[in-house]
């Protein structure tokens, strides 16, 4: 499985194969090897194709987390509490609050941990760890810093093929203010 999450290992070790190879062949002079680094070379790329075309479980909750962070980027409510499941009030007006207390200028996420997915809950849910950086500026000009480091601690479920997030937790001190 994690050939098809991360490519790194594949591309280290096919590195690295091919260094051993390109210095036996400079040392027998053998032609044959060159057929050999070719193959290897080959069979690299199609590993490293083939992980970017399958997409796992995994990669989707990473890709969901990602994608909530561009909508909370774009300052658009609605489109942030599209990745949360719904129903959830706190979730709600915590980002409303947010919303309407500050402007989003970047959220960069800078770790993103993802857990092993529960497949025997119903829905399925994944715990996610997320640290970033959020910059911001506020509308009311009552908060002196305008950017802060983030601690999150996600959990989400699947419904209807997406992953949403159903908690969260601050793994750190909350944000100034926060509700």
């Amino acid at each position: 499985m994690f050939l098809l999450e991360d490519p790194w290992p594949v591309i280290l070790m096919a590195a690295v194969a091919e260094a051993v190879l390109a210095i036996v062949l400079w040392r027998t002079g053998r032609g044959v090897l060159l057929v050999a680094m070719l193959a290897l070379l080959a069979v690299a790329g199609a590993l490293v194709g083939l992980e970017w075309l399958v997409v796992t479980e995994r990669e989707e909750v990473e890709q969901a987390i990602l994608a909530g962070a561009a909508a909370i980027e774009s300052n658009n409510p609605d489109a942030a509490l599209s990745y949360h499941t719904p129903g959830n009030p706190e979730i709600s007006r915590m980002v409303r609050w947010a919303m309407n207390r500050v402007e989003f200028k970047r959220v960069k996420v800078t770790h993103l941990e993802v857990g092993e997915i529960n497949r025997l809950a119903s829905p399925p849910m994944v715990r996610a760890r997320v640290i970033g950086i959020v910059e911001f500026e506020d509308r009311r000009g009552q908060i002196p810093y305008n950017t802060r480091p983030f601690d999150l601690e996600l959990v989400m479920r699947q419904s209807e093929g997406r992953w949403l997030v159903e908690s969260h937790e601050w793994r750190a001190d909350r944000p100034p203010g926060a509700p």
